[in-house]
């Protein structure tokens, strides 16, 4: 019976041995160039189909004595060697490397996106794919990248990853698949879905109601910026756009909408569960945004003082997805 000391470097040579050739495991750096030992080859259905058809006619061939059979069998065998190489050589060389994951609430859709570049060469129909996304076909250009976007439901709440990445291409003729994997520790952020319908936000520290006359957004106006992807539709400066000025986002010193407010997990009712917390305290947090009221968030073992900034909102979105399921106030 084999000793535990033998069976242990087995399992280690085992596994290496499966994320060299499947690549399971996200250990891929931040950009891989394919070369051969990373490249797989085998025919695909119409490649099977012609192997057979070529076995045939060497076999008729040798049954009647045919000399023109023979000619045209070999012919035709040479032809599909040929593209076995051509479809290698399709593959062989692509450097792809990972880019970017968007960020999306429970119910939506993560787009990761990679960038693929054929070297000097022309790469044509290559075929990438993820678990759970449609295929993105692409054409590389000799001396150029291309940026290859895949997208993914993301169901429920916390970090989605990419997983691994197929990359293959028929081409030419469809005889031949050749495919390899890449698997990049790229992942996004799906946050909680809001409460649909969440009740207004607590009183401010000093007991204002951010419902109260003359506590809108506007009474504490401080001047405009540039306008930045993400900013809140309420915030953009319409009729700068309208005139033709440019894009700006309004800006506020943080005392408009009923001053600073504190979302506390401890304050919720005791009646809901965790993700309903979550829930809740996410369309909080929106609407913080949407009033430019800046806030406190407190959840249990984790705190964000007070603020009212993009990197603040993205900070406590990000607290709330990630905090673990099984863990109870």
């Amino acid at each position: 019976m084999p000793s535990v000391a033998t069976r242990v470097p087995v399992a280690g040579t085992w596994a290496r041995a499966r994320q060299r050739f499947f690549r399971l495991a996200p250990a891929d750096e931040s950009s891989v160039v394919l070369r051969h030992s990373r490249i797989y080859i085998l025919p695909s259905r119409r490649g099977w189909a012609m192997i057979a058809t070529l076995a045939i006619m060497l076999l008729t061939s040798l049954n009647y004595g045919l000399s023109l059979g023979f000619a045209i069998t070999f012919l035709l065998a040479g032809l599909v060697a040929a593209t076995l190489l051509h479809a290698f050589r399709n593959l062989a060389g692509i450097e792809i490397r990972p880019l970017a994951a968007s960020e999306t609430f429970a119910g939506g859709r993560i787009a990761f996106t990679l960038s693929a570049s054929g070297g000097e060469r022309t790469r044509e129909a290559i075929e990438v794919r993820s678990a759970g996304t449609a295929v993105a076909v692409a054409d590389l250009p000799a001396g150029s990248a291309a940026t290859l976007r895949l997208e993914r439901a993301a169901p429920s709440r916390g970090l989605l990853a990419l997983g691994r990445v197929t990359l293959s291409s028929t081409q030419p003729m469809g005889l031949w698949r050749a495919w390899s994997y890449v698997h990049f520790p790229l992942a996004g952020i799906v946050y909680p879905e809001p409460e649909p319908g969440a009740p207004p936000l607590p009183r401010g520290a000093h007991g204002h109601d951010a419902s109260a006359p003359g506590m809108g957004e506007e009474s504490e106006f401080s001047g405009l910026r540039d306008y930045q992807p993400g900013d809140a539709p309420q915030r953009v400066a319409w009729k700068a756009v309208a005139r033709g000025a440019g894009w700006y986002t309004k800006e506020f010193d943080g005392s408009g909408g009923g001053g600073p407010i504190s979302l506390d997990w401890a304050a919720l009712p005791a009646a809901l569960d965790t993700e309903k917390r979550l829930s809740r305290l996410t369309a909080w947090v929106l609407a913080a945004e949407r009033a430019a009221r800046p806030f406190a968030l407190r959840i249990p073992g984790a705190a964000l003082p007070v603020a009212a900034d993009r990197d603040h909102r993205r900070a406590a979105l990000t607290l709330l997805a990630m905090f673990p399921a099984e863990r109870r106030p």
